[in-house]
């Protein structure tokens, strides 16, 4: 498969990248090139909350902390994990890092006992790291949800703090910093993959992977010099550091980063700012373009223009067709162009890009027959009325990329046929990370002629690719083979769940798999027995597809991409965490996890409260006079909990109420008064 782009606008004229000797064969060189570079890089943490600093600027900061840090002892080789939520210190540290031959370890903050683990396991892989963080979030790191373990932990903890990098600003001289000079194949990051299916994997990348990779996509997206790319995905994952700080940096142009947590809790700020920075270039996963269309309101965006964009990326996970067009019509009244939507895939493994669609071109997407989509099988056309599932067109391979489709005997499969997608490029990892400073690398994943697999399936048609799902989430029930991203957006299209509070997996059994329907609910159980019976009914309408279990959670855990991480929950329903809920259907009795309104008023406000806030914040127990914002919660946390309340008391509370009111008590105390208050003088 090759890539097959053709437009008459005018195209960026930057140098040929690593891949044909010409240009920067480093990051390092990348960066120097761009030290004295007026092109600005614009954050937003909240409206009135922005900073704006040229590459110029951010290359004076860097080497202002990489000569701290080397007076401090750390020499080029060595890792350092990048634990920080201030974005403009995390990329000073990230360049920091690279100009001196460190290799950077961007790693998602969190709370959670299950979080806090995980960094401590990335560390133990790393051959005594350093971290960049703060004090309180590396004392958070020593904090347990058990009794066990804890004294490894604090050894653990207590090793990292020895080498901990402030967050605080360099005091240092620029001038004082002492420059790497890598080779192309010297490791330039190691990003760990988001874990949708498994436990994340260090995926090691050199400067050759990046660069080469970068020139593809700044090729596949024919970059212009007047583009400006926006984006509010975090900067520890591959599209929010690779796609949309590295490519900028590659193309010299400027670029916007509105904060995760700010997108999260007012979506239409993205819009307002896309308007106002006259942004040409955007992307999110697709769950945040269904995030976004919830909260738009269209009469409250007067003055709003999006004619300047022409790309909109999507990907990540599976795309809809149907939110594309709601997308679309939503946003066409505002001058976004019809076919600016650019479905793609990529993977971390693959350092990012994989496959483009052609520029301008009208999304593309097949509507196939469930019963044809197992491994090997070739696909067959199904009207949608008729059951079919929906697949999109992410396109042909980017530049230096070539993918091939295998069926179970490793062979290539022909065209139109489903089976595990393999990917092969200069850009391409050459393996996971076993142990820093061991020179053999994981590489399982890679047979003799250095084709990886991806994981993923799918099919090729007229040379280009359709992602069907990943292999093991595949469901294999009753003769059958089912997606659940294809169930799910099943039941949401049919209205029996919301977008994001439902996750379909399979639990192994003798002779097959058990289908199961994981959905988010904190209400009644007789509210949940009627979910159950919808679930049960509409699947079988649908998608011909007999359900074994519906299971009543606490929450559908996901990647910081937002990938949902089904192999979690499967794992709780064999551990028993879910007995409980389970026997107690079809009792009419309600959930220790309520969330709605307590209309028997056996609870206080307080109480209900209460109930919805500790099944928020897993990690410790809230009273009425604590603080929401001393809890060290995050700030998507804080946006589920006002989320919770909206549900259960519409209208009475606005999340920025939570500033003024950030106790339990006081909240119980504006809801109750808002309560008595006729709607029309709120």
């Amino acid at each position: 498969m090759t890539a097959n782009h053709q437009t008459e606008a005018p195209v960026l004229d930057h140098p040929q990248l690593m891949h044909q000797g010409h240009g920067p064969q480093t990051l390092v060189t990348l960066f120097q090139q761009r030290s004295d570079s007026a092109r600005t890089l614009a954050l937003y943490e909240a409206r009135g909350n922005e900073r704006e600093v040229t590459l110029q600027t951010l290359s004076l900061s860097a080497r202002a902390r990489l000569a701290q840090w080397q007076s401090r002892g750390a020499i080029a080789g060595q890792a350092i994990i990048l634990l920080c939520e201030d974005r403009l210190a995390f990329l000073e540290a990230f360049w920091a890092a690279t100009l001196g031959g460190l290799i950077p370890v961007p790693v998602s903050s969190g709370i959670s006992d299950e979080h806090r683990s995980k960094v401590l396991r990335i560390a133990s892989r790393l051959d005594s790291p350093w971290i960049f963080t703060d004090t309180t979030t590396l004392d958070r790191l020593a904090q347990s949800d058990t009794d066990s373990g804890d004294s490894e932990r604090a050894a653990s903890v207590a090793a990292l703090s020895e080498r901990q990098l402030p967050t605080a600003p360099a005091e240092q001289k620029p001038e004082d910093a002492r420059l790497h000079s890598p080779q192309p194949n010297d490791i330039a990051l190691i990003q760990f993959s988001s874990g949708s299916t498994s436990a994340p994997k260090g995926v090691v990348l050199t400067h050759r992977n990046l660069l080469t990779n970068l020139d593809a996509i700044m090729h596949g997206m024919q970059i212009r010099a007047d583009d400006r790319m926006m984006s509010w995905m975090p900067l520890t994952h591959d599209m929010g550091l690779i796609g949309f700080h590295l490519v900028p940096i590659a193309a010299d142009i400027d670029h916007v980063i509105v904060a995760t947590d700010v997108f999260v809790r007012r979506p239409t700020l993205w819009l307002s700012v896309a308007s106002e920075r006259h942004v040409t270039v955007l992307c999110s996963p697709n769950f945040g373009y269904a995030h976004l269309l919830k909260s738009f309101r269209p009469e409250k965006c007067d003055g709003l223009d999006l004619s300047a964009v022409r790309l909109v990326f999507n990907g990540a996970e599976p795309i809809s067709t149907a939110l594309i067009n709601q997308f679309n019509t939503s946003l066409a009244p505002f001058g976004l162009p019809a076919n600016s939507m650019f479905p793609v895939y990529g993977l971390a493994e693959a350092s990012l890009a994989v496959c483009f669609p052609p520029i301008g071109r009208a999304v593309h997407h097949q509507t196939l027959a469930r019963d044809a989509l197992g491994v090997g099988q070739k696909v067959r056309p199904e009207d949608a009325t008729g059951g079919g599932a929906c697949f999109v067109s992410v396109g042909s391979c980017v530049r230096h990329v070539d993918v091939r489709i295998a069926g179970a005997d490793g062979a290539t499969l022909p065209d139109e046929h489903v089976g595990h997608l393999l990917i092969r490029g200069a850009s391409v990892t050459s393996g996971y990370l076993v142990t820093l400073g061991e020179s053999q690398l994981d590489r399982t994943s890679i047979d003799d002629e250095h084709w990886l697999d991806t994981g993923d399936l799918g099919f090729t048609s007229d040379g280009e690719l359709y992602i069907t799902g990943r292999a093991k989430d595949i469901i294999f029930a009753n003769g059958q083979n089912l997606y659940p991203h294809d169930l799910e957006n099943t039941l949401v299209s049919a209205g029996v769940v919301d977008a994001g509070k439902v996750a379909v997996a399979a639990r192994p059994d003798d002779g097959g798999d058990q289908l199961c329907v994981f959905v988010l609910h904190r209400g009644s159980v007789e509210a949940f027995t009627r979910i159950r019976d919808d679930v049960v009914r509409e699947l079988a309408l649908r998608a011909g597809a007999a359900v074994d279990l519906v299971i009543p959670v606490q929450r559908i855990p996901k990647t910081t991409s937002g990938k949902i991480q089904r192999f979690r929950l499967v794992e709780e329903l064999i551990d028993g965490e879910h007995d409980a809920g389970l026997a107690n259907l079809p009792a009419p009795v309600t959930t220790t996890g309520l969330s709605e309104p307590d209309h028997g008023g056996t609870l206080s406000m307080s109480e209900q409260l209460l109930r919805i806030c500790n099944t928020r914040i897993a990690d410790q127990s809230v009273s009425p006079v604590d603080n929401l914002f001393e809890l060290g919660i995050s700030s998507l946390t804080l946006a589920e909990i006002h989320a919770d309340i909206e549900s259960a008391w519409p209208g009475r509370l606005d999340i920025t109420d939570l500033f003024d009111y950030p106790t339990v008590a006081e909240i119980a105390t504006v809801l109750e008064e808002r309560a008595a208050v006729p709607a029309s003088v709120t």
